[in-house]
Formats: structure tokens, sequence, C-alpha cells
């Protein structure tokens, strides 16, 4: 096929475009030929930087992703990585699962190595090769779904397996965030928990499990609900909601009742990017709290590098209330 043939100079013929729509955006070289572009062709879009190499014989167009968080870029790196992976296999051999699937099921992670991608396959080899981590196991056909055109497996099954494998933190950051979705039932990760009752992760399944809890409303709130347990503090309720004689203030991350404390985890100022607006907003809720008699401690991303000393700020807190209400 000729070059004018193949579409704009930036981007994919309409044939190959068909092909990488349905696989993440991602093309073989097989499939880049059969679609009309010769293998010097293909060394020119990798050496000007239209397309890039995700993997041996595995290409992408490049994208701006200038404009996106870290993790972001993370997500979206991994994503090519697994259609990458699965694109070199023969197709139906494997399945995307633990946190590769959920991260194709659009569940966060955290804590996780995104250079490696994860299969499960019922027969074959086992271990870590060229950036693959390839399992073994047997699944219902309850466990597999298909996202993005790839099997994987499903929501409560990737949650499982990613919690044997990882860190406590990690664990409960993607089961928070899969509890949150409609589509997952305690009832199937209570089965799920019976089914890997004696895999080496066993104990580490049952105890993430056990701690999750829908209401941790994203990331940054779980890391710190995890920080609060690892350091001791006693269980506070989530998503309280609180009135003054002017009506609603605030609904707040964590409460401790006994204390008399609210602690919020500051990320959403983040994103809002510190607008005076929202600023004002956030300190004039805090103030209407602490009228209402509360403590406020207010925890942002920095405070996760130096667990014990956020812990003491917040056990401050608790010793102030004290004070307070000895005082009256």
């Amino acid at each position: 096929m000729r070059e004018r043939d193949l579409g704009d100079a930036g981007s994919v013929n309409r044939a190959l475009k068909r092909v990488a729509d349905l696989q993440g955006g991602v093309v073989s070289t097989a499939q880049a030929t059969a679609a009309g572009y010769t293998l010097e062709q293909i060394r020119e879009r990798l050496a000007d930087g239209r397309w890039e190499r995700v993997r041996y014989g595995q290409y992408a167009e490049r994208i701006e992703l200038s404009g996106l968080t870290p993790w972001e870029r993370q997500d979206i790196g991994h994503r090519r990585l697994v259609h990458a992976a699965m694109n070199s296999m023969r197709p139906q051999s494997a399945v995307a699962s633990h946190y590769s699937a959920l991260l194709l099921h659009g569940v966060p992670v955290w804590g996780v190595d995104l250079a490696e991608v994860q299969l499960t396959r019922t027969t074959g080899r086992t271990g870590l090769k060229a950036g693959v981590r390839h399992h073994r196991g047997l699944l219902e056909q309850s466990e597999i779904a298909v996202v993005d055109g790839r099997a994987v497996t499903s929501i409560a099954r990737a949650v499982v397996e990613t919690a044997s494998r990882t860190s406590f933190e990690a664990a409960v950051i993607s089961a928070d965030a899969a509890l949150r979705r409609p589509d997952v039932s305690r009832d199937e990760l209570r089965r799920l928990i019976d089914v890997t009752e004696h895999w080496p992760g066993g104990p580490a399944i049952r105890s993430a499990l056990a701690f999750a809890d829908a209401r941790s409303e994203s990331v940054g709130e779980t890391r710190l609900r995890v920080l609060m347990h690892n350091e001791g503090l006693p269980t506070p309720e989530l998503q309280v909601s609180f009135d003054d004689e002017d009506g609603f203030v605030a609904r707040v991350d964590f409460f401790f009742a006994d204390q008399n404390t609210v602690v919020e985890f500051d990320g959403r100022l983040k994103y809002a990017g510190g607008s005076p607006d929202v600023l004002i907003r956030e300190k004039d809720r805090e103030d209407r709290l602490r009228c209402m008699g509360f403590e406020f401690v207010r925890t942002g991303w920095a405070d996760f590098a130096r667990p014990h000393r956020t812990a003491g700020r917040i056990r401050d807190a608790f010793a102030r209330s004290r004070s307070t209400r000895l005082a009256g």
C-alpha cells in the first residue's frame, strides 16, 4: 500500500485503527503489516515519535499525557502493557488478573509494580518472563469478565488475587473502591474468601477484606484510615454529617465521637488547584465545626510519609478535647 493510502501522516490508517480500537490502542507488527504498513514505515514512525514500542513487536500511537497526574500516566501505561502482553499470546490462553484486571475494570490500585503485567492461565508456565507474571489457577465462569475486548478476572476475584500478593494497605485501597461498585457484593467476596482459604496469601486476604469499608471515598481516605489503624488509634466513624443552627455544615471523613474530634483528608483541595473560593469555603466549614466544639485535624498527602507524627497530631487533638471538657 502506498504511503498516501495510509491516512494522515500523524495517525494510523483506518484499517489499523479498527484493530487498535479493539485492543486498547495496541497493535502488533503482523497487524500493522496486514493493514498495509511496511517494516520500514513502522521503524520511521517509532523513530519520529508518532508511535511508541509498548513491548517487543507491539506498538501504539503516542498520546499526549502531560496534563495528567503521574498515577494517571502510570495507569494508562499499564493498560497498554496488558493489551500488548495479551496480544502476544495465543487467543484464549490467559486472562488478565490481579491488579492488571483491577485497572482494566477501572478500580484504583496503589503500591504495586505497574511495570509487571499479571496474567492467569489454567496450564503452562508460571513465574515472571518478559515483564509478565504468569499465574496458574482454575476460574469459574462467574469469575471471568470481558473489558476492552480482553478476558479478565471479575472485580471480586481480582480484589482477592491482589490482596494475596500485596501489602495490607494496597489490598484495602482496592477493596474499598471495589465495594463502592454496585456490581460487587459482599456475598461474592465471602465466597471467594472460602475458596482461597488455603492459598499462601489466605490470611492477608481475610484481614484486608474484614477491614474494607465502602464508605472510604478515595485512595487518600483509605490510606489515612489504614495509617490510623496501624498506629493504634481508635476506630473512627466514617462520613458523618453535621448541622448547626444555620443548617448543614459538613459531611466529614472521620469522626472520633468519644474524643469529639474530626479528621479530614485534604486531597480534594489538591485537585481544586487551591482556588481562593474553595479555600474560603473550607475555612468557613472548619470554623463552623470548631464552633460546635469539635477539635479539627486536617491531613494531606505529605502526612503519609510520617505516620507516627500524623498519629501524634490526632492524639494531640484528643488531649485538647479532654482538657476542654474537664475545664468546662
